[in-house]
């Protein structure tokens, strides 16, 4: 622990008697003596120091000590100090008021009372230790304040800003501070943000924190960027709560990222996925190929054509047209990486079915059974429907993978199941992908969610998928949370809060 510095005390007498008396006095006090014999030599003597006290003479040659106290704190420079003058006559021969005003704050009649006198120092003493402790603690914080690299907002429980960092300045392209205080934060938001802000204020007050809540903010040339704010209590009071605190990090950058690495996790997904697009796309191509067919040879054979006949093989065609259109349409969204941020409700048993429908032809063509139990009329929720497709479809990538692994290690073959579920219970919805695999060993169950780290041998997948799911799934709000047994299989589960639904689906 950092030693106090020893504090300063003014003596100012042109008597050497004094002084020493007075210095006698002092001593036992753990402090630094300036003496000084006239005015003048005290303000040398004192120049660029603080002073914790001054005890001053009020009649000496030259420079008197009403002067010498009015010099001291007109200086701009240092803290009021404390003054005490030393006197040989009665109170009532001076004005009092006048004294007062240059910052007098009591009289010592000589000759001297040494208890009285010591007293006095001493309460004096520990008030300037106080005040010198409260202006560290005040600069400390200003240096935390402005030190912190994320923005920094200090306000009442209104919202109006009392005190910023730094960087809060920077974040918002502001140049001065006084731009900001006395303004609500409000201000700093798009109106369509200030519900969601009122909500997070009050979360605060209830609980205390609000921690990593992504905001769209506004700079001061009116361009928007994303934010990830958190917001603490900071005060109460005899009147309930008093103060917040706010830290704001920008985040575009990581945002941007972060879109990147969903692209490229996209890209792996659709390459994980050739085989089974394959097969949805030749399906409605052999039919309209033997449709095509079937016409033709009608023709060959009896050169006119039934109208009935014509039109219901021209109707598969073209039912098997728009299927391939909605397949190539799908695939061309899902790769798309300008969509992250497009939010909107959406119904998961939809998201889920058009997962499966891209990745159905693998489980076909390599024999795993996938029991799909999806339970109807659950709430809709807010979120990127693509976005939530591709978590379905990277763990039931997964989950084949896991699978394909356990057979290999056998010896005779096995039966291969995956089950995906979705189900409301109390105030959450789960979507459940269970498979009968190889299984996950507990020492790796809590690094499998870190990027780039994967069970998979070399070569085989980014080791992003389950990162980048755990992310989007906590973007809804939600949670990831798997179960394993070696060699017995895997289920993961995601939890959505119904306090994202929009609307019930109907019946």
């Amino acid at each position: 622990m950092r030693s106090e510095i020893k504090p300063n005390i003014l003596v100012v007498d042109d008597l050497d008697l004094n002084i020493f008396y007075l210095e006698e006095v002092i001593k036992p006090l753990n402090v630094n003596i300036i003496k000084a014999y006239s005015g003048e030599e005290a303000l040398v003597n004192i120049r660029n120091r603080e002073l914790a006290l001054a005890l001053i003479d009020v009649q000496m040659p030259g420079m008197d000590g009403l002067e010498l106290a009015s010099i001291i704190n007109a200086d701009q420079t240092r803290e009021l100090v404390p003054i005490i003058f030393i006197t040989a006559h009665g109170y009532n021969e001076f004005h009092v008021e006048k004294y007062y005003e240059t910052g007098i704050i009591d009289f010592i009649i000589k000759p001297f009372h040494r208890t009285i006198l010591l007293s006095k120092i001493k309460i004096l003493l520990e008030l300037s230790r106080q005040k010198h402790r409260i202006r560290e603690s005040e600069r400390m914080y200003r240096t935390l304040l402005n030190a912190s690299p994320e923005g920094i907002i200090i306000m009442d429980i209104n919202g109006e800003i009392q005190e910023i960092s730094d960087m809060t300045s920077e974040i918002f392209g502001m140049t001065d501070k006084n731009q900001f205080i006395g303004k609500n934060i409000r201000s700093l938001f798009p109106k369509e943000e200030h519900l969601r802000l009122q909500e997070m204020m009050d979360k605060s007050v209830k609980n205390g924190l609000t921690q990593n809540v992504e905001f769209i903010l506004t700079k001061a040339d009116q361009s928007q960027f994303i934010s990830e704010i958190s917001t603490t209590l900071i005060h109460e009071n005899e009147q309930g709560p008093g103060s917040f605190m706010a830290i704001i990090r920008n985040i575009s950058s990581r945002k941007k990222m972060e879109q990147q690495l969903i692209h490229t996790e996209r890209m792996a997904s659709l390459g994980e996925m050739a085989a089974g697009i394959a097969h949805e796309i030749n399906q409605p191509l052999n039919t309209i190929s033997l449709g095509l067919e079937n016409l033709l040879t009608e023709i060959r054979k009896n050169k006119i054509i039934d109208k009935v006949y014509l039109h219901r093989k021209a109707s598969k065609i073209f039912d098997n047209i728009s299927r391939l259109d909605y397949i190539i349409d799908h695939i061309r969204t899902f790769s798309r990486s300008n969509d992250g941020d497009i939010l909107s409700s959406f119904n998961i048993n939809d998201s889920i079915r058009e997962g499966i429908s891209m990745i159905s032809g693998q489980f076909i063509h390599r024999g795993i059974d996938l029991i799909v139990n999806l339970e109807e009329n659950i709430p809709t929720v807010i979120g990127n429907t693509y976005k939530f497709e591709q978590v379905i479809i990277n763990l039931l990538i997964n989950a084949k993978d896991a699978l394909e692994e356990k057979q290999k290690s056998l010896s005779t073959g096995i039966h291969k199941i995956i089950e995906i579920r979705s189900y409301q219970n109390h105030d959450s919805i789960y979507v459940e992908v269970k498979d009968n695999g190889v299984g996950i060993k507990p020492e790796l169950l809590d690094k499998i969610m870190l990027p780039f780290y994967t069970t998979k041998e070399a070569g085989k997948g980014t080791g992003l998928g389950l990162s980048i799911a755990f992310g989007i799934i906590k973007e809804m709000n939600g949670n990831i949370e798997i179960q394993s047994e070696l060699s017995l299989g895997t289920t993961i589960q995601i939890i959505i809060p119904v306090e994202y639904k929009v609307e019930k689906i109907d019946p």
